[in-house]
């Protein structure tokens, strides 16, 4: 792997939780700016995603603090899709750390650098599958979802959270 492959991910887990990182533990297991996992016993509401070639059902959603949202990733594209939740710099980090690692599937970049793995906040689907994702938002704010295989984003694949 190269050097800029290393300091991708080396930003990618300080814009994930810097706490989490002191420990040492690269999971997302604790609050974070954009909330924290959700306990899929307590989820208040379900929404459902579709994604396509290149375009997700949905751009916008609005969602109560303190709630905890069930996502419904279904795949109707060709090609995989995932859906990442985060603010903006989270957002960018993730999407150049994927960019350096095109042609590799989420388990390969998992297998190869284990704090790629994004725990809890993101999702990956292979054509024809539907994934879940349960996130908890606790803290009131503007922030995004997003597909962030390379060049989806960049062509509209991704979306604005309102946290009220």
């Amino acid at each position: 792997m190269n050097k800029r492959f290393f300091v991708f991910a080396a930003m990618a887990m300080l814009s994930v939780s810097g706490a989490a990182l002191a420990r040492g533990d690269h999971k997302i297991a604790e609050e974070v700016a954009f909330g924290r996992p959700g306990d899929p016993k307590k989820v208040t509401r379900t929404v459902t995603l579709e994604a396509t070639e290149i375009a997700f059902s949905t751009q916008e959603l609005t969602f109560k603090m303190g709630e905890t949202v069930k996502f419904v990733l279904v795949n109707k594209g060709e090609q995989n899709h995932e859906i990442t939740i985060g603010d903006a710099a989270m957002q960018q980090t993730h999407r150049k750390m994927m960019a350096e690692m095109t042609g590799v599937s989420h388990a390969e970049m998992d297998a190869k650098m284990p704090e790629h793995k994004m725990h809890g906040n993101s999702v990956d689907s292979e054509p024809g599958e539907t994934k879940t994702l349960v996130w908890q938002f606790t803290k009131p704010g503007v922030f995004e979802f997003a597909c962030n295989y390379p060049g989806h984003a960049e062509v509209g694949m991704e979306g604005k959270i309102t946290v009220r």
